[in-house]
């Protein structure tokens, strides 16, 4: 589209396993001084219990990519987080053995053979993870309800199974934003206990790095907390949206406002893609957008996607990067959310599957992601270039 940013995906791998990109609610890319930091799921077996699965890295921009590290494990994609000191922090599952792992990638060491570490009963089909600077702690968040807390050394210092299956549904996918303050949020998207069926979204917060657990108005949570809205953590879709596939895309905190972008996939004449927006002081949802989010030409409308800002930076413009038929699309807010415009567009995919990407704008001003694109070769076996992209941020 005229005068737009024009985003250009970088082919990672031309052949990869179907949804080698799997998840959009956690970090598979991040930025630091040393190079661009990208993994995915190279192949697999049918049991999954070999999962061919790399690091790449990238030196000079995200033009080329190189492999820095590769293993075969029962597992999915990998987590990624990066420290000040460049340091690299890598999370994935063990489907066999039942832990999860923490690689630590150091800068100081040329990102060698890294440091691994177990996550006693991590492991989940889907996590997230955060990182504390100002505690020096990790988060790492998975879908059998536990949450652990570790230290840069990869100690763990505290684990606590924090949610539980509710009457209806279970937790699915969970995700974590930080505040300034210190605060740390949670959401997550629930499956129906007997069916295929994202039945609703949560939140809550923790004000102490993850020992206890509170609503958004601070009325404090008995652990654990039933996971869907039979219990009592905030509830962020409607009442309406049970019937059909609801499915929290991302969320953000952000200069007193939590974010969120939801799809509630009924059909056509009833699907709604939401863009909500909460007060963090007078705990009202402020703004909700829907049936469509849109600026002025592009209307965002998917599973997948992702929210970016400087989060060090109040006033800065925030950014939801997400899929409008077939492409990748991205639209930007300089007032926190009131309003949106078109920012950027790229050329379309058959089938962008899974649009992530790292929450934090890079030190060099630009939106870095990731995202596969499925196609069926030969009708038996599915495969999936896997493409980063880049885009620079504040071209108003």
């Amino acid at each position: 589209m005229p005068g737009l940013t024009t985003i250009d995906p970088v082919c990672v791998d031309d052949r990869t396993f179907g949804y080698g990109t799997f998840q959009s609610n956690n970090q598979k890319v991040v930025s630091n001084r040393n190079g661009i930091f990208v993994t995915y799921v190279k192949s697999r077996n049918e049991p999954y219990t070999a999962q061919g699965w790399r690091l790449v890295r990238s030196v000079d921009g995200g033009k080329t990519f190189s492999v820095l590290y590769e293993a075969t494990d029962p597992t999915n994609p990998p987590v990624l987080e990066t420290d000040e000191a460049d340091n690299v922090y890598l999370a994935r599952p063990d489907f066999v053995d039942r832990n999860a792992y923490l690689y630590r990638f150091l800068a100081a060491e040329g990102y060698a053979r890294p440091t691994i570490s177990k996550i006693e009963k991590g492991s989940a089909g889907k996590y997230c993870m955060m990182y504390d600077r100002e505690r020096g702690q990790l988060y790492y968040f998975a879908h059998n309800n536990t949450f652990h807390v570790v230290g840069l050394d990869g100690t763990v210092r505290h684990s606590e199974t924090i949610l539980k299956t509710g009457q209806t549904a279970c937790l699915q996918y969970p995700h974590l934003s930080l505040d300034l303050d210190g605060t740390l949020h949670a959401a997550w998207t629930t499956n129906k206990n007997d069916e295929y069926l994202y039945t609703d979204i949560h939140y809550m917060k923790s004000r102490d790095g993850g020992r206890s657990w509170e609503k958004m108005d601070g009325t404090r949570l008995e652990l654990p907390v039933v996971a869907d809205y039979h219990g009592l953590s905030d509830q962020i879709n409607l009442n309406d949206e049970y019937d059909y596939h609801t499915w929290l895309s991302s969320f953000m905190v952000k200069d007193g406002k939590l974010h969120f972008i939801y799809r509630y996939a009924a059909p056509e004449a009833s699907m709604r893609q939401h863009y909500v927006r909460y007060d963090l002081k007078t705990c009202h949802r402020d703004i909700d957008v829907y049936p469509t989010f849109r600026g002025q030409e592009i209307s965002l409308c998917h599973l997948d996607g992702f929210f970016a800002s400087r989060a060090s930076e109040p006033g800065s413009p925030l950014y939801c990067t997400m899929v409008q038929e077939g492409r990748i699309a991205c639209l930007a807010s300089d007032d926190n959310g009131e309003t949106w415009y078109d920012y950027g567009v790229s050329e379309p995919f058959l089938h962008p599957y899974s649009v992530g990407g790292c929450r934090e704008v890079t030190a060099d001003g630009h939106i870095v992601g990731s995202f596969g694109n499925p196609q069926q070769n030969n009708d038996t076996e599915t495969v999936s270039p896997v493409y980063f992209f880049k885009f620079k941020a504040g071209l108003k």
